[in-house]
């Protein structure tokens, strides 16, 4: 019958089956009564036109096979397009037609992808404190309009355990939309997020955590592009910070911010690719936008190239001051301000590269007290290389320490300066 999956009985053999009755006959002789094992659930179901390309599928629809499938199942879906929500409340693997291929690179024949189209709606919605649940090698789009927001995928209501893997998400308001309490930890890998944008000035990410902390989640190895709000935005819950979150080796290709950082402790962003093209069409944002509500934040060596706005900028725009945040080894190329703090209490700034701002490299403005700038290079600013509004008894009348720090200009002198 279509969309229920077939069970699976496994027959003894004709000598075993005869054994088999013997002892039946023996137990109910000693007034024993012999109950017949269950038959057990399929664990793999196949969903798609069955036919030479899709041997063994038992429905052409994903919502059905998850509806029927037993938890921990593995549902294979073959190429083609499935319209409407799949509504998963259990623990369960989807596996596309490219699972386990990169899809950053390639996968533009839709006729081998398995598509998730959302008909406007979300396209996979993960529902309750459902945890472990892995997507791997789909494209999910169409997902949210102009007046109204849906997700690629949504798994924001409290659990954990995700895998999110090899999938191009295309045409939604948030690519995925999600939190993880990080027990265990949850993955987003070697997916493409494009052009994600749909419910206007509202969407316009590629992963953004929501009402709930990103604890234990690694976001590694993405390509984000054309996104018009930022490619990661870890806006999450101010009362309970992300801990053990990772935003490591991605690349991110003319989105407006790569990473909007808040509400995160011990946070690492590092090792990501941050790219400006002349072609950008989407608002623009500073690279690395780290807004508030941060403790031991590490944002290092990321490579930012191309753009207006600043390179990475610091304020305390969306929560409390940051604590003990460092940036550092970063290589920031023809930004506004390469590097700009506003309101901060601590952190260090140290051994970054900073090249062609069109404004100043580094800059500290006037509410900033306590923040140590050492050992970065700073050159070809138009401006300024070198910058501190605040003042106080510290490097050269202002409430900061410099020391070390390689550049041409600086208001007021002393901040930098050649050897």
């Amino acid at each position: 019958m279509s969309g229920v999956p077939r069970l699976v009985r496994r027959s003894l053999p004709a000598r075993g089956a005869r054994r088999a009755a013997l002892l039946g006959t023996a137990l109910l002789g000693l007034g024993l009564v012999v109950v017949a094992p269950a038959t057990a659930q399929a664990t793999t179901i196949t969903v798609g036109v069955a036919g030479p390309s899709c041997r063994g599928a038992t429905t052409s629809s994903v919502a059905a096979a998850v509806a029927a499938a037993a938890p921990g199942a593995v549902i294979t879906v073959c190429p083609g397009i499935y319209t409407g929500t799949v509504v998963i409340s259990k623990p369960l693997t989807l596996h596309g037609a490219q699972h386990g291929v990169d899809a950053r690179g390639g996968r533009t024949n839709l006729a081998k992808e398995s598509i998730i189209d959302g008909g406007g709606a979300a396209g996979i919605q993960i529902t309750g404190t459902t945890s472990g649940v892995t997507v791997d090698g789909f494209t999910i789009r169409n997902s949210g309009t102009d007046a109204q927001e849906h997700d690629g995928i949504e798994a924001f209501s409290g659990g954990s355990g995700f895998n999110f893997l090899n999938n191009v998400v295309t045409q939604t308001t948030y690519g995925i939309n999600m939190s993880s309490l990080g027990t265990p930890g949850s993955t987003v890998a070697r997916n493409r997020f494009d052009t994600n944008n749909r419910s206007g000035s509202r969407g316009g990410s590629g992963v953004f955590i929501c009402c709930g902390p990103g604890n234990n989640l690694s976001i590694t190895d993405n390509l984000f592009t054309g996104n018009n709000s930022a490619a990661v935005n870890t806006a999450g819950d101010g009362n309970r910070p992300s801990t053990g979150l990772k935003i490591q080796r991605n690349q991110s290709i003319d989105d407006a911010t790569f990473a909007v950082v808040v509400n995160a402790m011990g946070a690492s962003v590092s090792d990501n690719v941050v790219q400006r093209t002349t072609r950008a069409t989407v608002a623009v944002g500073s690279a690395l936008y780290i807004g508030g509500g941060t403790t031991g934040v590490q944002i290092t060596r990321n490579t930012v190239s191309g753009g207006a706005a600043t390179g990475i900028r610091v304020t305390n725009a969306f929560g409390p001051v940051n604590n003990s945040l460092v940036v550092s080894g970063n290589r920031i190329v023809g930004r506004s301000d390469g590097i700009r703090l506003t309101g901060q209490t601590s952190g260090s700034i140290n051994t970054n590269d900073v090249a062609q701002s069109t404004d100043v490299g580094i800059l500290l403005d006037k509410d900033n007290a306590g923040v140590t700038v050492n050992g970065n290079k700073v050159a070809g600013s138009k401006v300024l290389d070198c910058q501190d509004v605040s003042t106080g008894s510290r490097t050269a009348g202002t409430a900061d320490t410099w020391t070390a720090n390689l550049g041409v200009r600086a208001q007021p002198r002393g901040l930098c300066g050649i050897r």
